[in-house]
């Protein structure tokens, strides 16, 4: 049996917070239950990396002792995902998920119906890849009822049974090989691929909310600097989004991104959207208003001058103008040195503070309503072309040339 050498020391090398996990399980064992990390935390300690996600846990005692055990041991959790006998727990900043094993009864490629099991195999074998299915105990004893530390160290990405029938449990399997592929092998096999490529319109039966949060990691993959890459992704993600996208010139965009360690997922879906004159109905109907308000955001500038960037800048947000810089110059419609010119001064601007009030420009005898407004924005425009430079005292010099 395999076990992983100086598991505390190595745990809390990589920061994965084992004292808590122990001390949750400590409560458990009064009803002989038993904790194992699955998933992410046991490929990273296998492969010696530092935790990229939250620990995923599994438990074989049934939810409503697990309930019943963090009350009694006074630790914090939220019942996230109580239907499926999963919660949450929060404890000294981490977030830790807990979820009971589970056995698949039914299944209709969106949501499976589980009942509980004791039978760590039983449990493995609904999950999707091999490498997926690896436990670790809290004294660093590893479970492989698949195979799976033997795919990971070759890279491969291997589904649990056949390929056509996981893909038909849980038709999310499709997006999640994309996304495993690219983060544990760094390439796509071909004949995987193909398959997934064939059930494409099996997406469709998905939430948004669901499809999007494997599309956010597949797009923030650094693979993605590849254009043979993306080419390989196109079908999938345009799938996905249930739109036709422009993918010309992407990878150079991630490379941009990387090299200037800004990487944003808002901001390469917007690059995928850009020849859209209004958002996909998919997206439209069910993306968070926070993110319908970045795609939509759109800064425009003539020729990039240095009065058109502090307009920008006083009233637009730094990321919607950093959009509008990397995108045209992924495009080849901003060089590099202007384009790191602005980007410098983008990033180095802070917030200003037009100096002038309505009722500065009443005091002087304006009236309330349109006219004043309209003289306000011609003062805040001059103004913003100044640089800001100008005082109080200027701007109410300037406004009087407005008097009737």
């Amino acid at each position: 049996m395999r076990k992983i050498n100086n598991f505390i020391l190595e745990c809390e090398r990589i920061k994965l917070p084992i004292k808590i996990i122990k001390k949750i399980e400590k409560k458990l064992k009064e009803y002989k239950g038993k904790i194992y990390l699955v998933g992410g935390n046991v490929r990273d300690l296998i492969l010696g990396n530092e935790i990229a996600s939250h620990p995923d846990l599994v438990v074989n005692v049934e939810y409503e002792i697990l309930v019943k055990c963090l009350k009694k041991a006074k630790i914090n959790f939220l019942e996230i995902g109580s239907k499926f006998d999963s919660l949450v727990v929060l404890d000294s900043g981490f977030k830790i998920d807990i979820t009971c094993m589970r056995t698949d009864v039914e299944t209709d490629g969106r949501w499976a119906k589980t009942q509980f099991t004791e039978d760590l195999v039983k449990d493995s074998n609904r999950r999707d890849f091999t490498f997926n299915s690896i436990y670790c105990d809290t004294n660093g004893v590893v479970y492989d009822p698949n195979n799976g530390v033997n795919d990971l160290k070759k890279k491969n990405v291997k589904f649990i049974g056949d390929i056509h029938s996981r893909i038909n449990e849980d038709h999310l399997r499709i997006l999640r090989f994309l996304r495993f592929s690219l983060l544990v092998s760094g390439n796509i096999e071909k004949r995987k691929l193909q398959i997934c490529n064939q059930n494409f319109k099996k997406l469709k039966k998905l939430s948004f909310q669901r499809r999007i949060g494997e599309l956010k990691l597949i797009l923030l993959n650094t693979n993605l600097q590849k254009s043979s890459i993306v080419d390989k992704l196109k079908v999938l993600i345009e799938a996905s989004l249930e739109s036709k996208l422009n993918f010309k010139n992407f990878s150079f965009l991630c490379k941009l991104e990387s090299n200037h360690k800004n990487e944003s997922f808002e901001r390469r879906l917007k690059f995928l959207l850009r020849s859209k004159k209004k958002l996909p109905k998919l997206i439209n109907l069910n993306a968070e208003k926070k993110l319908k308000r970045r795609l939509l955001k759109v800064v425009f500038f003539k020729d990039y001058s240095e009065s058109e960037i502090n307009y920008n800048l006083y009233k637009s947000e730094k990321n919607a103008l950093i959009d509008k810089l990397m995108i045209d110059h992924s495009d080849n419609l901003l060089n590099s040195l202007k384009f790191n010119f602005l980007l410098k001064k983008i990033n180095g601007y802070k917030k200003k503070k037009f100096p002038l009030r309505g009722d500065d420009l009443i005091s002087l005898g304006f009236s309330p309503g349109k006219e004043l407004g309209d003289v306000f924005e011609k003062v805040e425009i001059w103004w913003v072309k100044n640089n800001f430079v100008k005082n109080k005292r200027e701007c109410i010099n300037f406004s009087k040339k407005f008097l009737p």
